[in-house]
């Protein structure tokens, strides 16, 4: 099994929060390569916070630091 990366992640809700849509849009993009995972030794999904720095879909208006 894969470890977690050195770089920061966030949980599935905190990206659809982020991007003001469902938590079933959010596993949608996942599921098309919007967005790049890892999975953690529970089972739970995590993006990154390159793959947001890279994805097409962010809002303008809020910054990634605000999920801080």
């Amino acid at each position: 099994m894969t470890e977690l990366p050195e770089k920061p992640t966030y949980r599935v809700s905190e990206i659809a929060w982020y991007f003001d849509v469902s938590e079933r849009t959010v596993y949608l993009w996942i599921e098309n390569k919007h967005l790049e995972t890892v999975l953690t030794p529970s089972g739970q999904w995590r993006i990154t916070k390159q793959s947001l720095d890279a994805c097409r879909f962010a809002p303008k208006n809020k910054k990634i630091d605000d999920l801080n």
